[in-house]
């Protein structure tokens, strides 16, 4: 009875070690990459690529124009509103954290990819 008492108590642990290991899903293996690397291995790239290389981002968010953006320039910016059927710019960032390294041990805090139209325009690193 006691080996079988150990034996479930084995089998517990282990349980939970996985639980916990699938839990924490990619981050404890995930690739850091180094500035120069990520920009060229990203930019240009659909979102496709980016979902595929490295998961879904923490965050995503699309830009929002501020009330009366138009009236304070004086006038509204060609292609800011959508005239005589032409196609709106499909603007969006995606946040990932720690991803690319700033020296040989630090990471930045934050990873932005700003796509437009599914392709990554943008690179930001903040900290």
């Amino acid at each position: 009875m006691k080996k079988l008492g150990t034996l479930f108590t084995l089998v517990t642990v282990l349980f939970f070690s996985v639980t916990v290991a699938l839990a924490e899903g990619p981050a404890k293996g995930k690739k850091i990459y180094k500035e120069m690397e990520f920009i060229q291995t990203f930019k240009g790239k659909n979102k496709q690529f980016v979902l595929d290389t490295l998961g879904k981002p923490m965050k995503k968010q699309t830009p929002t124009k501020p009330t009366g953006a138009d009236s304070y320039v004086g006038k509204a910016v060609p292609g800011s509103e959508k005239q005589g059927g032409e196609k709106q710019d499909v603007i969006e960032m995606w946040y990932y954290p720690n991803l690319v390294l700033y020296n040989s041990k630090d990471t930045f805090k934050k990873t932005e990819l700003t796509f437009i139209n599914d392709r990554c325009t943008n690179l930001t690193f903040v900290n």
